[in-house]
């Protein structure tokens, strides 16, 4: 399995949904840098569960562990490994799934591809391993802002058929949903309440902005920012689409409309989202992910056995009605990760 991210600031993460802890190592972090648990648990506290009613009721506090990398609150330069132990298990909620294929799952792929499958909570294919990538992506982002003024943030524009509008990035921080409009909120807890009533899930989008990266990041023609990305992004449990700016409508456009206009001042419009073959313009880089609804459901559905028998499978246990409301923490931690490792590219071609 591929479980690395990056070649500069490499991250290598490590653990499954219901084992003894989730975590990761970290290699080429900087040292003197500032780094205390309190700010990485304020990333982890967006992701976790059983923060709401609205998300699953899993319980686990997710606090960090520095195991190495870190004197009197300093990165030393040395790999970095972080952890989260896993505490609140209830394995046997799946031993009714430890020979079916649950639909929309990575079960059935798991044991094609390896003969083998973790089938408690998902193993290494669960949303909880994600964990591993907000602790990393803290760390980045901190670096990124503090030496090279890049921020990012994210947040929710959709879930399921309602449309949130954007009305103030302050609002963002102070919402338990990440969505920039307090007037909607009533009626995302509609949504997601009307959800759970029928026994189903809903889907979501997210929002993805980053503000302040310096023009010319991105290598052409086959490490394109856009590419390095989505390429990543893409990977995040439930992600099925992705789109740049406007690239999720252009089809449906004329080039007249399609194009950002430059006049002596800079560019009249933002519809490429910030990059122009595959190169940072210097704008605000704008990134629309796509995330399908929970599989995991309580309504009666057709699956196979181990032995290739069809039957019938109702999901059970503890799940997010809407596995976009705890995203948007974990697509931003994965773009730090991304932005950070093509900043530091960028730097040593400029030596050599």
């Amino acid at each position: 399995m591929s479980n690395s991210l990056g070649t500069y600031f490499k991250v290598t993460t490590f653990g499954e949904s219901h084992g003894k802890a989730i975590g990761c190592v970290i290699d080429g972090c900087p040292p003197g840098v500032k780094i205390e648990e309190e700010y990485i648990q304020k990333y982890l506290d967006r992701r976790k569960p059983g923060r709401n009613k609205y998300v699953t009721s899993r319980k686990e506090e997710d606090k960090v562990s520095f195991i190495s990398g870190v004197y009197k609150g300093k990165t030393t330069g040395n790999p970095l490994c972080l952890v989260c132990y896993n505490y609140n298990k209830l394995s046997k909620d799946y031993k009714n799934i430890k020979d079916i294929f649950r639909p929309g799952h990575a079960d059935i792929t798991y044991l094609l591809k390896y003969g083998i499958r973790d089938y408690k909570g998902g193993g290494r294919s669960s949303a909880r391993t994600t964990i591993a990538l907000v602790i990393a992506g803290s760390i980045a982002r901190k670096i990124l802002k503090e030496f090279f003024n890049v921020k990012i943030y994210s947040y929710i524009n959709s879930i399921g058929k309602t449309k949130i509008s954007f009305l103030s990035k302050k609002i963002i921080k102070g919402s338990i949903f990440t969505i920039p409009n307090k007037k909607d909120i009533r009626k995302v807890k509609r949504e997601i309440r009307n959800s759970v009533l029928e026994c189903d899930s809903v889907g979501s989008s997210i929002k993805i902005v980053i503000g302040g990266l310096m023009p010319g990041i991105g290598e052409p023609l086959y490490k394109k920012l856009d590419m390095e990305l989505t390429k990543n992004l893409i990977g995040l449990n439930a992600v099925k689409s992705i789109a740049i700016g406007n690239g999720y409508k252009m089809h449906r456009i004329k080039g007249s409309k399609s194009n950002d206009q430059i006049n002596s001042r800079g560019f009249l419009s933002n519809k490429a989202g910030g990059i122009l073959g595959g190169i940072s313009t210097g704008q605000d880089i704008i990134i629309n992910i796509m995330v399908k609804p929970t599989p995991s459901i309580y309504i009666e559905q057709k699956t196979i056995c181990k032995e290739y028998k069809e039957l019938k499978i109702k999901t059970s246990g503890r799940h997010d009605p809407c596995v976009g409301l705890r995203a948007p923490v974990i697509t931003e931690s994965i773009t730090s990760i991304v932005i950070i490792n093509l900043i530091i590219k960028q730097r040593l071609n400029l030596f050599f």
